[in-house]
């Protein structure tokens, strides 16, 4: 059986943090968010319902949903970083353990090797469909920084690693790529940018690809920087945005498709510090790929069950 497309939703630096008044994921409403975890507030307190969540009751809707914790901290002391949580992740290696310490921005050069042979990229390509898809788009700036540095991020090293082409401004114009702030705004000031769409245009394009790709990944660093900022109101603004966007990709979602969503490490829910978290992150599954993420404990499980989904279906 050809199994039906996922998608890998990376949100970068969100944790499950407690009910507080510095934690925003408690205080707004945030349909969006929970429209995928029935409900469930994206707290420790929504996620420690755990396991399978009730089947939606609708005739066509998806047949598995499950929200939960998973470990971030890799069994590693101090604060996890992105360097060694998205290789860690995009790798099924732990990285941190790996390297003896929480790493980042960067992924570490001990992961590099991994990155540039086996990642997730590499992995999961299907000959049913075209492949795997890294869906977010650069300006040509971003190409000049990265080749005169030779620092590129982990998605970017590893998709490229696995030969994938990177996606462009003008890929973006073509609806053949997403902007890294869904809508396009961040890239005005740059040459060439496409006007900006608003978050509903931007999920049905995402599903649009979806539907053509046996995997897509989209990362969204976003809600990592309004949480090094401390800052309520730039938190807030972020979290309307992709829960706008989360809204609509629910309601655009293909019944035969799977959405993962998950991060590297905690932040933007604890606004009292301006440092990561050893919080547990999100592992939302929703589709009928489901089943196969139910082991998941920590950031090593996801690569690995998405290649075990692709592979047994």
């Amino acid at each position: 059986m050809t199994p039906g497309p996922i998608l890998f939703l990376f949100i970068d630096g969100i944790g499950l943090g407690e009910d507080s008044a510095e934690n925003l994921f408690s205080r707004l409403p945030l349909p969006g968010f929970t429209a995928w975890s029935h409900g469930a507030p994206w707290t420790q307190r929504g996620a420690g319902r755990g396991g399978p969540l009730p089947e939606r009751s609708r005739p066509g809707t998806l047949a598995r949903n499950f929200f939960v914790g998973i470990d971030a901290t890799l069994g590693v002391s101090g604060l996890p970083q992105s360097g060694t949580g998205q290789s860690t992740l995009f790798t099924g290696t732990n990285c941190a353990r790996l390297m003896g310490r929480h790493y980042g921005p960067w992924p570490p050069t001990v992961a590099h090797a991994l990155l540039d042979t086996g990642s997730l990229f590499h992995r999961a390509a299907a000959p049913s469909r075209s492949g795997i898809l890294f869906a977010n788009a650069y300006p040509d700036v971003f190409f000049e920084r990265r080749e005169k540095t030779g620092r590129w991020s982990t998605t970017t090293r590893a998709a490229r690693a696995a030969g994938l082409r990177l996606r462009t401004l003008e890929d973006l114009a073509a609806g053949r790529a997403l902007a890294a702030d869904i809508t396009g705004r961040g890239l005005t000031v740059f040459s060439g940018a496409p006007h900006p769409v608003d978050e509903h245009r931007a999920a049905e394009h995402l599903v649009a690809l979806v539907e053509t790709h046996a995997v897509v990944v989209f990362e969204y660093f976003h809600t990592d920087k309004a949480g090094h900022s401390m800052s309520q109101e730039a938190l807030a603004g972020v979290l309307a945005s992709l829960d706008t966007f989360l809204l609509a990709l629910h309601r655009a979602w293909p019944t035969d498709a799977t959405l993962i969503i998950t991060s590297d490490h905690g932040n933007a829910e604890d606004l009292s510090v301006r440092t990561h978290t050893r919080n547990p992150v999100p592992l939302l599954v929703s589709g009928p790929l489901a089943g196969h993420f139910s082991t998941v404990q920590d950031l090593t499980g996801i690569t690995p069950a998405i290649v075990r989904a692709l592979e047994n279906c």
